[in-house]
């Protein structure tokens, strides 16, 4: 069910699919959640439901896929009782939900703020990509998801919308939004930008983190080239979202895997642009353990002495001998050109476990210290102040019904304490459906096959 693959022929492999998506193959899927919880501020709440709807096709040289995210969510009344609910297209999802609405409750709202500010779990309402496979070993695409990337990175587990997502990097408080990597806003459509600027200590509650650009096309065009044969080579090359001709910005990608069990990957983000990203990775296989490096260096150019960011992490999958438990511990440490602002670390670690054929259990936990001002210990009100820390624990159970249907229960328990000493807790708890066709193509019209085929090497048992 959850088990890691740990050969590393196969996990470098899977990494240098050709036409690898948001979604893998030709496939329908539906996935639901319900859920409640107790939100940063408030009272314990019954949310409502979720519903994700993607699909992907693969027609001659041609991918087109895309996503739909709808939302059927309680409004409260003054008194805390459910009101009503609203349905409709939503960039909610479970993770985010988690926290609730945010309030500054601090003592001096003038100058801190030690209420959370979560916008990296903001996911998209929707995404359409067009590929066009114009040769063996080459990709163009247009998107406003295309998810090309190249290497290693802190991750959310799986798409927000989904049953494995978990915090990421510990879950620091920040303001930046990288859903779309985009160079600027072409419409009234709210979508965040590649542009980072470092979350001030004081801003939020314990903040400290620091994006790491490995995904060179998100909302872009993009073109790129996958090699064949026993040395693998992509490249890639991507104009994001907003790219103006006045003050072009670029994203260059490069990978290559010299032999089986090694992969290193390296891409710039806003290339010839001030505020531009450079991300480093590699990839380390062996028979009993894969090792994740990955380095960010964020904000290059700026005439701004003090913005640059710097992230170092690592991550280690293997199997305990023995048994078929899996773990993958990760830590990362982030760090700031300004020199009155303090290393930002975390570490977490994920397991997993089958219990039986079709019921397998799976464990998420991190720890967070947040960033803090060195300069707080110059002033009575503000000597006592640090970084804050975050516990999260997230354990879940997994059932496949059947073929096509799988059922998922979590409880997720986060425990946020302010650099001010403010101490808040939320938890969530909920069940996830998940609904999955894998299907043909044939004459150029989606067939949901009646009987087992071939198509693209991939076996289709709809």
């Amino acid at each position: 069910m959850r088990k890691i693959v740990l050969c590393a022929a196969a996990v470098l492999g899977l990494c240098s699919a050709t036409f690898a998506q948001v979604l893998p193959k030709n496939m329908m899927k539906n996935t639901s959640w319900i859920g409640f919880g107790k939100p940063l501020s408030g009272d314990p709440m019954f949310y409502g439901l979720t519903d994700t709807f993607q699909a992907r096709f693969d027609i001659g040289s041609f991918t087109i896929e895309g996503m739909l995210n709808w939302s059927l969510l309680a409004n409260y009344d003054n008194e805390g009782d459910v009101d009503n609910f609203s349905f409709g297209t939503s960039n909610r999802n479970p993770l985010s939900l988690h926290y609730g609405y945010n309030y500054n409750t601090s003592k001096y709202p003038a100058f801190f703020n030690n209420a959370a500010n979560v916008s990296n779990v903001i996911q998209d309402s929707y995404y359409v990509n067009f590929l066009w496979h114009f040769s063996r070993n080459f990709d163009f695409g247009v998107g406003t998801k295309l998810n090309w990337q190249v290497g290693p990175a802190p991750r959310y587990g799986s798409w927000l919308w989904e049953s494995d997502a978990h915090v990421r990097q510990g879950g620091f408080s920040t303001r930046y939004d990288d859903r779309s990597g985009s160079y600027a806003k072409t419409s009234t459509e709210d979508v965040g930008s590649y542009k980072f600027s470092v979350d001030e200590p004081g801003s939020a509650d314990v903040v400290g983190f620091v994006p790491y650009a490995n995904k060179y096309a998100k909302r872009a065009l993009g073109i790129r080239f996958v090699s064949d044969g026993n040395i693998g080579v992509e490249l890639g090359a991507a104009i994001p979202n907003g790219f103006n001709t006045d003050n072009p910005a670029f994203n260059f990608a490069a990978k290559i895997i010299p032999v089986d069990w090694l992969e290193i990957s390296a891409v710039m983000e806003g290339a010839f642009e001030s505020q531009a990203n450079f991300y480093a990775g590699s990839t380390i296989g062996a028979d009993n353990f894969v090792l994740d490096l990955y380095l960010a260096m964020d904000s290059l150019f700026t005439d701004a002495e003090d913005d640059e960011a710097y992230g170092l992490g690592a991550a280690i999958t293997f199997e305990i001998p023995r048994t078929e438990i899996s773990l993958r511990p990760e830590v990362g440490f982030n760090f700031f050109e300004n020199s009155d602002y303090t290393m930002a670390w975390y570490a977490a670690g994920d397991l997993s476990f089958d219990i039986t054929r079709d019921v397998g259990f799976g464990l998420w936990v991190s720890y967070a210290s947040g960033s803090s001002k060195k300069s707080w210990d110059d002033w009575e009100v503000t000597k006592d102040y640090d970084g804050g820390h975050i516990f999260d624990i997230r354990p879940s159970v997994d059932f496949a019904f059947s073929r096509n249907i799988a059922f998922t229960g979590y409880a997720d328990l986060e425990f946020r304490t302010a650099f001010d000493g403010q101490s808040r807790d939320c938890w969530s708890a909920g069940c996830y459906i998940f609904f999955t066709k894998i299907y043909c193509i044939k004459k150029a019209c989606m067939l949901i096959c009646a009987h087992c085929v071939r198509f693209n090497g991939i076996r289709c048992n709809a």
